[in-house]
């Protein structure tokens, strides 16, 4: 008798426990299930990075090649299985892209440590960076099917500020482990363990018993996109796609030339450790206050953070000292953090369905990590202060481009003020095309 009312009670709390969607409501776990899957989205290469100092101890024999290998190809990987991860999710269970991906990303994670030559590890890493693939899209995917307006709104500044807040933690792990044992820093793969064991709450019928008639449906369509033309709809989409894609590439100079010029100026380890730690720390911030920052900058959001992303970049070019280094990361952090789940909110509200969601997410995210990828490539046999320096320079040309198409889809956040009941301060026309 005891064991039965505990049960219907513990049933009555999870009831009580619901999160409000926009559309109805789904239960708190279900939430925090599609939560976990941001915890892994991030993670490939990163334990691939401290081994790279070592390569010639652990691999006597390996060529500059396989080295670039390792670096390179298990982000060209990730890149076509966001795609088809996006085809597949419009007819096939998310659920079920969900559970194969990350069983597909632990695998990989336990084989890491069975592995003895370096053509292994990369094997390995392309499988792995095939498995993250098939999750990425769907992590913002199933936010951007279950909630709308400011909701979405917020939960994609939440998804990437947990994305972001692992990445600084699993670094941090990474760095207190790497001289232990080359196969240690391998560990942060085992992470898919969480989101596996949470997936038993993504399905619908766990989200009918424990959300009664109010849980959340998808709906048909997305009012913003309903009616425009295909064309319109993928000249927006493309804008979004392009602006994200240099955004990223600009970002992430950071983390590929800092160690290089701090280097040069004679500061130790541990000082660019801090550096970039500072600046994943604030790519993560704006995340969990997206909302407010909308609504403090309103039509000044983007022209800001591009801004930041244009000052943050000069400072570390042209003031070799810590201080300035921890100013310019901040900046760059900053305003990388705040755009980025701007970019997932104004794809969500391009896709023709709430099933489409995930398909038109993809398209987007995968811009991030093509940029990742092409990143070394397009600033390659250049010193580091003139990586910075062409970092802001094309940041100042979308800076132009911004202001010049201030009224249009891609650079402006009035679908995103008008989700908080908010109107532009210097205008109230609806949004040009682009």
């Amino acid at each position: 008798m005891q064991i039965i009312l505990s049960v219907k009670f513990s049933r009555v709390i999870t009831i009580m426990k619901r999160v409000p969607t926009g559309r109805g409501y789904i239960p708190l776990l279900t939430l925090i299930a599609v939560w976990s899957l941001s915890l892994v989205v991030d993670l490939p290469g990163l334990a691939i990075s401290p081994l790279m100092s070592v390569i010639d101890k652990v691999f006597p024999g390996a060529t500059h090649l396989e080295c670039q290998l390792l670096e390179i190809l298990p982000n060209f990987c990730i890149f076509p299985f966001i795609l088809l991860s996006g085809k597949l999710s419009v007819s096939r269970n998310k659920v079920g892209l969900v559970v194969l991906g990350l069983a597909v990303f632990l695998i990989s994670g336990i084989a890491y440590f069975f592995v003895d030559s370096i053509l292994g590890l990369i094997i390995v890493s392309c499988v792995l960076g095939m498995g993250c693939g098939l999750v990425i899209p769907l992590a913002a995917g199933l936010l951007a099917e279950i909630f709308t307006g400011k909701y979405r709104l917020e939960q994609m500044g939440i998804k990437s500020g947990i994305a972001n807040g692992t990445l600084v933690l699993a670094t941090l792990a990474v760095g207190l482990i790497e001289g232990k044992n080359w196969h240690l820093p391998f560990v942060v793969y085992l992470m898919p363990i969480v989101p596996l064991v949470m997936s038993v709450f993504l399905s619908r019928r766990y989200m009918s018993l424990n959300g009664g008639g109010d849980v959340a449906t998808p709906v048909q369509a997305h009012i913003k996109s309903a009616g425009l033309p295909v064309s319109e709809i993928r000249k927006r989409l493309c804008g979004i796609i392009f602006f994200y894609l240099v955004v990223t590439v600009a970002g992430i100079t950071l983390s590929f030339f800092i160690p290089f010029l701090m280097s040069a100026h004679h500061m130790s380890d541990d000082a660019t450790g801090y550096v970039s730690a500072v600046f994943y720390l604030m790519v993560t911030l704006p995340g969990f206050f997206l909302g407010r920052i909308v609504c403090f900058l309103r039509r000044l959001t983007i022209p800001v953070c591009i801004i930041m992303m244009i000052v943050g970049p000069l400072i570390i070019a042209f003031c070799p000292t810590l201080a300035a280094y921890f100013i310019g990361a901040s900046l760059m952090g900053f305003g990388y953090g705040a755009l980025q789940p701007i970019f997932y909110d104004k794809a969500s509200e391009l896709a023709p369905s709430a099933a489409h969601s995930t398909k038109v997410l993809s398209y987007v995210m995968s811009a991030n990590y093509l940029g990742v990828a092409i990143c070394p490539l397009f600033f390659v046999g250049l010193n580091s202060v003139a990586a910075f320096i062409i970092s802001a320079a094309c940041m100042a040309v979308v800076l132009v481009i911004a202001i010049i198409r201030r009224d249009s889809f891609t650079f402006s956040v009035n679908d995103e003020l008008a989700a908080y009941g908010k109107k532009p301060l210097d205008a109230s026309a609806p949004n040009e095309t682009k």
